[in-house]
């Protein structure tokens, strides 16, 4: 009951966003970044949301099996005193694959990492990155209580996402365009 931080750096390995946003760098931004319509905050905001929705999605689909298989795996070899156990343990799941969506979103849409060449160009890009693996790494250190740790993961994925929108919305039509 005090392993949920080591699915933190599992829900990140699983995470494809990434490879998504570079799709979808190719087949497409590199060639509309060149319209200034394409980068109006409106609009801005609407594609990231739809591109979203479609990157929680995909992301869901491995983590829905952990979700629900995790509750039934402690269920089956002997349960929990506590029955908020089961249900924090699907909602931190869910909430962790969200969140690392998000993270490879908001990230694209501020860092703007990749010239035409699908090369990384974004040194802040790569740093945010590696410190996101590094803090999912050391997760696997921490012994938490599930109800604890699930709770603060889950309130701090929500606030993330809240403030990702902003950030979007505010920053992107700056930095949203095509490197050198």
């Amino acid at each position: 009951m005090t392993y949920l931080p080591y699915f933190l750096f599992v829900m990140y390995i699983l995470n494809c966003g990434r490879t998504i946003t570079q799709a979808m760098f190719m087949n497409c931004d590199h060639s509309m970044l060149a319209y200034r319509f394409y980068r109006q905050p409106k609009v801005i905001l609407t594609l990231f949301i739809e591109r979203l929705k479609y990157v929680i999605l995909i992301n869901l689909m491995p983590a829905s099996v952990i979700a629900l298989g995790l509750p039934m795996l402690l269920y089956l070899t002997g349960g929990t005193a506590e029955p908020l156990n089961y249900a924090v343990l699907f909602v931190s799941i869910m909430t962790m694959s969200v969140f690392f969506s998000v993270h490879s979103m908001v990230l694209y849409y501020l860092f703007q990492p990749y010239n035409v060449n699908l090369e990384s160009r974004s040194a802040v890009y790569s740093i945010v990155n590696w410190v996101t693996y590094i803090i999912c790494l050391l997760g696997i250190q921490v012994h938490l209580p599930t109800l604890w740790f699930g709770s603060a993961v889950s309130a701090f994925c929500i606030i993330y996402a809240a403030a990702a929108f902003v950030l979007a919305y505010r920053l992107a039509p700056r930095t949203f365009k095509l490197r050198a």
